[in-house]
This record gives structure tokens, sequence and C-alpha cells, in this order.
């Protein structure tokens, strides 16, 4: 029995509580890159990472390993969703982890970032349509109808 409805278990409302909040980690971290206070958005962006990583590898990897036969019908509503989902996480995954480590290899220096601001951008939209597609996947499995 999960958080918000008898249906899901409270391993996905965790789950769906912890992108809303990687959210909201995001927008303070966007905060703190508006008052050019780089340090403090590299350390914000780089938690935000973090949890998204152990979200993916501690939920998301392991219900995905579970459910048995969901691509049996590989043109079903959830799997034509699923997909699109995994692929954009294990990228906007791969970005974070690469801004970070520019980020980090220049021990916080913003200029080494400015040359990757249009695909931070391009990241944080593309984490935003993931998080649509992952509140999508909660209503289909999650909510009756």
């Amino acid at each position: 029995m999960g958080l918000f409805n008898i249906y899901a278990t409270f391993l996905a409302d965790a789950s769906l509580l912890l992108q809303v909040a990687i959210l909201f980690i995001l927008t303070v971290g966007w905060g703190f890159k508006r008052r050019h206070n780089y340090v403090k958005h590299g350390i914000i962006m780089g938690i935000a990472v973090a949890l998204h990583t152990i979200s993916i590898f501690l939920v998301m990897v392991p219900s995905l390993m579970a459910s048995k036969g969901l691509f049996a019908d590989p043109l079903n509503q959830l799997a034509l969703t699923i997909l699109p989902h995994s692929v954009l996480g294990s990228i906007v995954e791969i970005l974070g982890i690469y801004f970070l480590s520019v980020w980090a290899s220049n021990r916080g220096v913003s200029k080494a970032c400015f040359k990757n601001k249009m695909t931070m951008k391009a990241t944080i939209v593309l984490w935003v349509i993931e998080l649509v597609l992952g509140i999508y996947i909660y209503i289909l499995l999650y909510l009756p109808g």
C-alpha cells in the first residue's frame, strides 16, 4: 500500500516524491546560478545528480528487471512510455555526471562550464520530459481505470 493510493507500492511513491524533490533542488540550483554563485550551483546540481543516480539504481532498474512480460507486447502504452523514459533518463544521467566532472575537475571555476551552457539547458528540458513520462508511467501502473 502506497502513500498516494492503495495500488502503488511504497517504493513507487517514494520514488515519485524523490523526483519532485529533485525538481525542487534543480530549481534552487538554478537560483544560485542566476545569482552568479556557481560554487553553490555546482554543489546543488551535484546533489540532484546523486539523488537521480540513487533513484535509478535503487528503484527504477530493479523495478524494470522485475517486470516480467512488460515488453511481450512492445506496442502497449506502458512499454511505449517506458522506453523513451529510460533512454532520456540514461542521457540525463550521463550528461549530469559529465557536467559535474567538468565542474569538479576545474575546481568550480565557472568558465569551464560556460561552454556547456546550451547543453546544460537542453539537459534540463530532457529531464523535465523524463519526469513527465515518469509521472505518466506511475499513472499507468497505479491508478485504476
